[in-house]
């Protein structure tokens, strides 16, 4: 590698001339090494986590801080070869980019450079291994992890080596929905991460996990604990390095240009360049005709991604209802219909709150009632809103 040599050449040259010499530590592969990753965590975190808002600078800040911790000379004196030893557990809503934080984190860490052979020990590329486990049945998720023996179960027709085994200490395994993993599962993770050691299914050989994992879920891990529903011991083996990813309403009202920007990187990806611009200024009229700049998007950037696909085919999105079982609130709603004990002007106040509640969005609500966007305003019920909300109303 001619930048190595380069490299090289200048650091024998300066240190020289101050007539210093650098700690084994910060020889100068390593420091080309460590002046890589640095290259590559800046790609993968401010080139792909978009957002010019404080919540998205907030969680740029906070993966910084996952591949680098909050010193950076601690890191490079120290920490670089031990990251693998700290999980990373990321929280957040369906479709607020979840994958992308762990693949900038996956993607980011420390490789070292082999000066001898003039190249890098790993292809950073092939050092991401991501997992849905809510896609793959129990004995699936233990065999992609851990491995099997030819026989250890009906259709295991010969050895397969699991991720766990492949992944080498400068790889990572991304677990998604990690909250839907199944009880008995969680038992033999846990053990992977406190020892470092597990066993292929149908085997008692001890082997090695050498790797870092990555887990991320959409559930209140808290709530799963409290529920019998997740380990606790599991949690806070994972919760030392912990990532909330914001929610696409707390970026688009703390800073609402944002919305422009993210429909013309969508836009971007979904027709092309030359297509880009027209399709986003397209979406972003429809949105604020129909939608309303309030819009709460509850599926948040995936959402988004699938309203520009409905404006390029038909010009028009509609957001689903959402389902939801009945609340108190409901209950209390209809018992008074049913007991004749609600006036006019109140009922139309409950129902324009309710409806509110559920789309978040004055435009929306006011286009499935039938009524002006001013009315549906002027007709919320605050304190009906905020119990709403508090339960879970949009």
């Amino acid at each position: 590698m001619r930048a190595f040599r380069r490299f090289a050449a200048d650091v024998e040259h300066f240190l020289g001339v101050a007539n210093v010499s650098l700690p084994v530590s910060d020889s100068a592969p390593h420091l080309f090494a460590w002046g890589f990753q640095i290259r590559r965590s800046f790609h993968h975190t401010f080139r792909q986590i978009y957002g010019g808002s404080m919540p998205a600078a907030r969680l740029r800040a906070a993966v910084w801080q996952s591949i680098f911790t909050h010193d950076s000379a601690r890191y490079r004196r120290a920490l670089y070869d031990r990251m693998e030893d700290i999980p990373t557990l990321i929280t957040g809503e369906s479709g607020t980019g979840k994958e992308l934080v762990a693949r900038a984190i996956g993607l980011s860490r420390y490789i070292p450079f082999d000066a001898e052979r003039e190249i890098f020990t790993d292809d950073y590329t092939q050092c991401f291994q991501p997992l849905n486990l809510s896609a793959l049945s129990p004995t699936l998720i233990e065999s992609e992890l851990f491995g099997h023996r030819r026989g250890a179960y009906t259709g295991a027709l010969e050895d397969r080596v699991g991720w766990f085994e492949t992944c080498g200490p400068r790889g990572s395994v991304f677990l998604d929905e990690i909250g839907e993993l199944d009880p008995a599962i969680q038992v033999k993770l846990l053990r992977a991460l406190q020892s470092r050691t597990f066993q292929r299914i149908g085997e008692t050989e001890e082997r090695r996990f050498l790797g870092k994992v990555i887990a991320a879920t959409n559930r209140d891990l808290v709530d799963e604990m409290h529920g019998g529903r997740f380990r606790e011991d599991l949690y806070y083996r994972l919760c030392a390095d912990l990532i909330r990813t914001p929610t696409l309403r707390e970026q688009l009202r703390d800073s609402p240009e944002d919305l422009r920007n993210l429909l013309l990187i969508l836009a971007r990806r979904i027709a092309g360049d030359e297509e880009a611009l027209p399709l986003a200024e397209e979406t972003e009229g429809f949105i604020l005709k129909e939608l309303g700049s309030d819009y709460a998007w509850p599926g948040n950037v995936r959402e988004l991604e699938q309203c520009v696909r409905n404006v390029l085919i038909r010009k028009e999105y509609r957001p689903p209802a959402s389902p939801r079982s009945a609340s108190a609130h409901d209950s209390a709603l209809a018992a008074d219909l049913e007991a004749g004990e609600l006036s006019a002007e109140a009922l139309l106040t409950r129902y324009c709150t309710h409806v509110y509640a559920r789309t978040g969005s004055y435009e929306e609500a006011a286009r499935r009632l039938g009524l002006d966007r001013r009315t549906v305003k002027a007709k919320i019920d605050a304190d009906l809103l905020a119990r709403l909300q508090a339960d879970g109303g949009h």
